[in-house]
């Protein structure tokens, strides 16, 4: 097994936005695992109660429009998000198929800054 270091996707609620339709209150800044990996594993912070999913992009432009990365349940179906969060505390692990660029996504806005803890990982 190959693992990126430990990176950090930090929600800046104050910082400019970067591409259209960016929420900063939503979205991380950009994270570059420095190679493409498999799968992500997301150590989120203590976060205001919100679900977490992973956004990715081909590039690493900061203008570049991130696309939501879905995931299979066991029943077969896909959704959007990862999971629900709400004190902190939590791993997470998503398949991410490759990509290198990734932002965390938070389905409701974040009140404060936070930092999320992100690492990528190959088989």
């Amino acid at each position: 097994m190959i693992c990126s270091r430990w990176k950090t996707a930090t929600f800046d609620i104050d910082r400019a936005t970067e591409f259209t339709g960016d929420d900063v209150d939503q979205y991380s800044s950009l994270v570059d695992l420095e190679k493409p990996y498999t799968i992500l594993i997301i150590d989120a912070p203590t976060i205001d109660a919100s679900t977490v999913s992973v956004a990715v992009q081909e590039e690493d432009g900061v203008t570049q429009v991130p696309v939501l990365m879905h995931y299979t349940k066991s029943d077969d179906s896909s959704a959007a998000w990862a999971t629900t969060a709400g004190t902190g505390g939590y791993s997470i692990t998503c398949l991410i198929y490759g990509h290198q660029f990734v932002r965390i996504k938070c389905g409701s806005n974040q009140t404060a800054d936070r930092v999320f803890k992100v690492r990528g990982v190959r088989a």
